[in-house]
C-alpha cells in the first residue's frame, strides 16, 4: 500500500473512529431527570421508552464493536499489517478493504468466524 493509500485509509477511519465516539458519547449520558420509566397495567410511553432503551442497548454494542475494529485497523496500519488478515495471515481482498477499511479478517475468515 502507498504512503498516499495509507493516508487516506488512515483518514477514513479516524473519521469514522471520531463519529462513533459522538454517538456512542450521546448513549451512554445519563437520562435526564424526571425522565425515569414507569410501568404500569397499559401500554404507554413507559413501555415505549423501556423498548427504546433496549434497542439501544444493541445498536450501542454493535456501535462498540464497529469502534474496536476500527482501532484494531488503525493499529494495523502502523504495525504494517493492514491488509493481512488477523486469523489466517492471508490478504484481504482490495475490494473488502474499499467497501470497509475497518476489516482486519479476510472473506472466509470472517464468515467462518461470524464477524
Amino acid at each position: 500500500m502507498s504512503t498516499f493509500d495509507r493516508d487516506d485509509v488512515e483518514q477514513v477511519l479516524r473519521e469514522r473512529a471520531a463519529a462513533l465516539d459522538l454517538r456512542l458519547g450521546d448513549m451512554t449520558k445519563a437520562p435526564e431527570r424526571g425522565s425515569g420509566i414507569s410501568f404500569g397495567k397499559r401500554v404507554g410511553d413507559g413501555t415505549t421508552e423501556a423498548v427504546r432503551r433496549l434497542t439501544e442497548v444493541g445498536v450501542g454494542s454493535a456501535l462498540e464493536t464497529k469502534h474496536l475494529r476500527i482501532l484494531r485497523a488503525l493499529e494495523k496500519l502502523d504495525e504494517g499489517t493492514y491488509g493481512i488478515c488477523d486469523r489466517c495471515g492471508g490478504p484481504i481482498a482490495p475490494a473488502r478493504l474499499r467497501f470497509a477499511p475497518e476489516s482486519v479478517l479476510c472473506v472466509d475468515c470472517a464468515r467462518e468466524t461470524g464477524r
